[in-house]
Order: C-alpha cells, then sequence, then structure tokens
C-alpha cells in the first residue's frame, strides 16, 4: 500500500510539475487555444487508458455525468485563474488560490468522505503542522516570483500564466510567473510564462486609486474563485462511485468541453502549426497521466492529502524554472527564496505523506 501511494504521488508531481514547461516550449500560442490543444491530449489520454484498462463507460448521471462537471468546473477554474492573474498579477493571484485550493480540498475531504474522522490528536497536529509547512513553502516560491527582476518568467502553477495580456491601464507592477507555468502553474496548475503587468508605454497613466483598489478586489475574488474550483473539480468524480480509470474519461470530455466554449468565445487562432500541436497535445498527454494518478492517489488517502500533495508539483515547476529555465537565475536572491520554499514545502509533503 505504501509503496503504490509513493508511487502514484511521484507520478502525479512529476507529470503535473512538467507538462506545463512543455507546453510553454511552443511560444507565440493563445493561451485560450493551448488550453484546447492540452485538453484534446488529455481526453486521448484518458480514452486510451480506458481501452487498456478493460474499462467500460457507464452512461447514468453518477457514473458519467458527474465527472463530466467536474472537468467543466476544472476549466472554469482556469477562466477565473487567468482573469485574476490580469488583474493582480500572477504572483499575488496564484499565492491566493494555492493555499484555498488545499484548505478546499481538505474541507470537502472531511465534510463528504469523513476523512478526519478518527484521527488521534496528536496524528492531527502532525498534520496540521505539515500542512502550514507546505503552504507556507508554496507561499515562499510564489514571493520569489516578486524578487526576480521585471523581465523574468518563471514557467510556473496553473494554466492560466500563458495569458496575461498588456494593458494600458494596469495599476499594479508585478513580476509574473500554468498550469501550469506553471507558471505553473502549474500548478497550478494546476495549475506558464506571463508578461509583466506594466504599463505599455512611457505615456500611460496610473490609475486612480479608486480604480485600482476597484481592480484589486476583483483580482482577489477571481484568485478565490480559482480556489474553490480548483478544490474542488476531482469531488464528482470521487463521488461517481466508479474506478479511477472509469472517471478519468467522462472528467477528461467535461474539461475538453469546457476548452472548445473557451475557444469559440475567445477569437483567437485554433489552429496551430506542427511543432506547437506537438508540443501541447504532448503536454495534455502528460497532464493526463497526472490526473488519472492523483484519482488513484485519491481513492488510497482522501481528498485533502491527495490533492495536497499534487500542489507539490509546484516543486518541479520552480526547479525546471531555475535550472533549466535558468529564470531567475542560479544563485540570485529569487532562485534561493525559491528553493527555501521547495524544501519547506518538500518536507510538509514527506510529512502528509508518511502520515497516511
Amino acid at each position: 500500500m505504501r509503496s503504490v501511494v509513493a508511487l502514484l504521488s511521484l507520478i502525479t508531481v512529476v507529470s503535473w510539475g512538467t507538462w506545463i514547461p512543455l507546453a510553454q516550449a511552443a511560444p507565440g500560442v493563445p493561451q485560450r487555444t493551448r488550453i484546447l490543444y492540452v485538453t484534446l491530449g488529455n481526453v486521448m489520454f484518458a480514452g486510451a487508458a480506458l481501452v487498456v484498462a478493460g474499462g467500460h463507460l457507464a452512461w447514468g448521471w453518477r457514473s458519467f455525468w458527474l465527472p463530466v462537471a467536474g472537468g467543466v468546473v476544472w476549466t472554469a477554474g482556469n477562466y477565473s485563474a487567468f482573469r485574476a492573474s490580469e488583474a493582480i498579477g500572477l504572483a499575488r493571484a496564484a499565492g491566493s488560490w494555492t493555499p484555498l485550493n488545499i484548505i478546499v480540498a481538505f474541507v470537502w475531504g472531511a465534510a463528504l468522505f469523513g476523512e478526519l474522522d478518527g484521527l488521534s490528536g496528536a496524528r492531527f497536529a502532525v498534520l496540521g503542522g505539515a500542512l502550514v509547512l507546505v503552504v507556507a513553502g508554496v507561499l515562499v516560491i510564489v514571493r520569489a516570483q516578486d524578487a526576480r527582476p521585471s523581465g523574468g518568467l518563471l514557467p510556473g502553477a496553473g494554466l492560466a500564466a500563458g495569458r496575461q495580456r498588456p494593458r494600458v491601464t494596469m495599476s499594479v507592477t508585478t513580476a509574473p510567473t500554468g498550469p501550469a507555468a506553471t507558471a505553473v502553474p502549474t500548478g497550478s496548475a494546476p495549475s506558464g510564462p506571463v508578461a509583466p503587468a506594466v504599463p505599455s508605454g512611457p505615456a500611460a497613466a496610473p490609475l486612480p486609486v479608486s480604480r485600482g483598489a476597484g481592480q484589486q478586489r476583483r483580482g482577489l475574488l477571481w484568485a478565490a474563485a480559482a480556489g474553490v474550483l480548483w478544490g474542488s473539480y476531482f469531488v464528482p468524480a470521487q463521488s461517481a462511485g466508479v474506478t479511477a480509470q472509469v472517471s478519468n474519461f467522462p472528467l477528461a470530455v467535461g474539461m475538453l468541453a469546457g476548452g472548445l466554449a473557451l475557444a469559440q468565445t475567445g477569437g483567437e487562432p485554433v489552429r496551430l502549426r506542427a511543432a506547437g500541436a506537438t508540443a501541447n497535445l504532448a503536454a495534455g498527454f502528460l497532464f493526463g497521466i497526472g490526473n488519472l494518478a492523483l484519482l488513484g492517489l485519491v481513492a488510497r488517502v482522501g481528498t485533502g492529502v491527495g490533492f495536497t500533495i499534487a500542489q507539490l508539483s509546484l516543486l518541479v515547476n520552480a526547479s525546471i524554472g531555475i535550472w533549466l529555465f535558468k529564470v531567475p537565475p542560479p544563485g540570485s536572491r529569487a532562485a534561493r527564496l525559491a528553493m527555501a520554499g521547495i524544501l519547506i514545502a518538500g518536507t510538509g509533503g514527506a510529512l502528509i505523506g508518511a502520515l497516511r
């Protein structure tokens, strides 16, 4: 049992930590188009996994349509995340939604699945302390993004990251990080690189204080929505009462449906060159591998613990950003902050894994 949990945790963290850098390897792809191709690759993987496992779809509302709804919730979380990133920058947005992801997942696990029932006082204290370490480590990593030079980009925690648009009236100047991102995205997300939220020219005037405060509030509200939605999307799949291989396919269908809706309403080109399409479809396969592993992990250790472990993919995102993309440069203050966050969050994740 422990070896299976460890293997599923490793697959989830590595897959979710690498799929966004792979997607971002094809520059110039509109974010909604990127989401569409990633969700298409995810559906392809989920269908193949279902066939290989010999599973059979059941078309009932609980076994099929509940996971589909979860997939749509995931895409809605992505939309909320890049709206938050546009308003307040990815660093502040991810620092808001990532801890909320973890908290919401624990609340759902305790309220719906009784995951904290029968936990002794000592184990509950260890779990709480480990959770604090994970959240603190994530916040340190996100804070490292603000310590980078303003031109730096970190592939990091969610899909949202790749779509921040330069805006003349932007009042917050935050250096951004997926999905991924991921930055990350991520993780997150999940869940990519984002343009710095700075005025587009020397003649751009700052926003009035009242408008700037309003933008901050809207950004935080969108970030809160992303945290709630991303912390909830897998709950319908877990509630379906079927195996991970079976619930993963309708979950992927729901994600693709949401991706198609975003692409249709965005007015962005959806046809990509071969290299861009291949990179994003392959990224979708990687995301699908991690998503399937997460469903199996959640079935064994619970919603809150499984989703907390999945957030450790940010450690992989940050490490790739530092050592492969040199953003932030190794040895810089931002890199040291990120590595400190990786160690803190990794310690908390190891404690949670050992506890379960």
